[in-house]
């Protein structure tokens, strides 16, 4: 009985390697589907992210992120983008980059930043823009993040393509910062965001701090 040419052999080899990378994939991805799973790994500050969450179905959410875990949404329903395949690959791509790199890193450091701000960005747009109902908007009622008039032009003013800023929605509404203002807001992060965002399309105050 004769030897499997190489070609085959290495055909196999690679079919047999996307399968196994394709299992992994699947696996990985029902387990982020925990927030324990992310916390295993994520460690400081982001147990105390998962804490603050788990308490918030108990009581008022202590930041952005805790009430959106008390309406349901897992901390990778933000980290995921806009859960199309793209960004999905992406977050996994980038979840297996840290988890390469965790060994050689103090346990007890905060050692996974935000690197692709655009992930979180675009899991904001897709609830709260694209597909309001997933935000809470009911169906057949305006949504208020694209409600017309000035009181409104920090949202409306960045989807216009006149316009062209680098505020993002994050930038304002940061998930893990805690506040006792409503819809989370901290005049020390929203205010240097609307100078900037004034300084970059040429009209508004620039300096509207004390």
């Amino acid at each position: 009985m004769g030897s499997l040419p190489i070609g085959r052999i290495a055909g196999l080899a690679v079919a047999g390697g996307l399968l196994l990378a394709l299992a992994g994939a699947w696996a990985i991805t029902r387990l982020e589907e925990q927030d324990a799973f992310c916390a295993g790994c994520h460690l400081r500050p982001e147990v105390t992210y998962v804490m603050r969450a788990a308490r918030a179905a108990a009581g008022r959410a202590g930041d952005l992120a805790a009430a959106h875990a008390a309406a349901g949404i897992l901390c990778v329903g933000c980290h995921r983008g806009d859960a199309s395949f793209p960004q999905r690959a992406l977050a996994l791509a980038l979840g297996a980059g840290n988890a390469l790199r965790t060994p050689w890193v103090p346990p007890d450091t905060p050692q996974h930043p935000v690197r692709l701000p655009a992930l979180p960005e675009a899991g904001c747009r897709r609830c709260h823009v694209r597909e309001p109902a997933l935000g809470g908007v009911p169906p057949g009622k305006p949504n208020p993040v694209l409600a017309p008039g000035f009181e409104n032009h920090f949202h409306t003013d960045l989807f216009r393509p006149d316009l062209r800023t680098s505020v993002r929605c994050i930038d304002c509404h940061p998930a893990h910062r805690e506040s006792v203002e409503a819809f989370f807001i901290d005049r020390a992060v929203v205010i240097p965001a609307c100078e900037r965002c004034h300084r970059e399309v040429g009209r508004g105050p620039i300096r509207m701090g004390p």
